[in-house]
């Protein structure tokens, strides 16, 4: 059902505008003609066209942010796997330091409950609605206090340096992913898309077809593709948004990486 949610929304606006066009041609009448005989088809299919155009190219704007944001739960599921093995390495290499803390055995449940708590964090982010930038860049930070944890029990440095790496790596990718949140598409480009839209279906209902059931049968299907293309490109445009369902981006890597975490990671 998650993937037929833009259906949905654009068939009973197909049927409405079919529903209209069926009274108009019941009740409103220009002498001895209908109101479906003010226009031929002929006449606006030009514009048809240019519409489908106007609205390809929207579509491969808003694709291309949306290909792009595809990539990161992945690339923040595969940061965190590394900070997952730089941790087991941690307990492995000999350390250094002649402090007592240098001494004291690493605390696994500490280590396990950091990671944890920080990439549950990331999921909560990414399916709240408002993607609070005050809320993630914080959290993030949470990571590098594995890092300082181990310099302060002479952990040894490449293992330091790798979580250190990691999390940097993954402010730029959250950076990346609340910038394409935040920002929608080209402001008169929505004026354009939406009032597109709306001339189209006004000449569907408008416009003379050789017979009642192409009347019927070609209003419905260029409404359903129009609204359809729409309701896609503005779905496109945030593939974060966790509130539609029809265009997010999956967050399943992070999502298993949590669950494997769970089951055996420092147990």
């Amino acid at each position: 059902m998650k993937s037929l949610q833009i259906l949905l929304k654009a068939l009973p606006i197909a049927a409405v505008a079919v529903l209209i066009k069926l009274f108009l041609l019941a009740n409103i009448h220009f002498g001895d003609s209908t109101v479906s005989a003010l226009i031929e088809i002929s006449d606006i299919s030009i514009v048809f066209t240019g519409a489908f155009f106007v609205m390809g190219m929207l579509l491969a704007g808003t694709m291309t942010d949306f290909k792009e944001s595809e990539k990161i739960p992945g690339e923040i599921a595969a940061n965190l796997e590394a900070i997952q093995d730089w941790i087991l390495l941690a307990f492995r290499a000999p350390r250094s330091g002649s402090t007592d803390l240098a001494k004291e055995p690493l605390d696994p449940e500490y280590l396990r409950t950091t990671l944890h708590n920080g990439s549950r964090k990331i999921v909560e982010w990414f399916n709240s609605p408002d993607k609070d930038s005050w809320k993630i860049f914080p959290m993030i930070r949470e990571f590098n206090k594995i890092a300082y944890y181990f310099a302060e029990r002479g952990v040894d440095k490449e293992a330091i340096k790798g979580v250190q790496e990691n999390t940097n790596a993954m402010r730029k990718q959250l950076t990346r992913a609340y910038t394409i949140a935040r920002t929608s598409f080209v402001a008169p480009a929505y004026t354009l898309l939406r009032g597109l839209l709306f001339f189209i279906i006004v000449l569907l209902l408008i416009t003379k077809f050789k017979t009642a059931t192409a009347d019927i049968f070609v209003t419905l299907c260029l409404t359903f593709v129009f609204v359809y293309l729409y309701f896609l490109i503005v779905g496109l445009d945030d593939p974060f948004d966790a509130t539609s369902g029809d265009t997010e981006v999956d967050l399943k890597p992070i999502d298993r990486f949590v669950k494997r975490m769970e089951q055996d990671f420092l147990k």
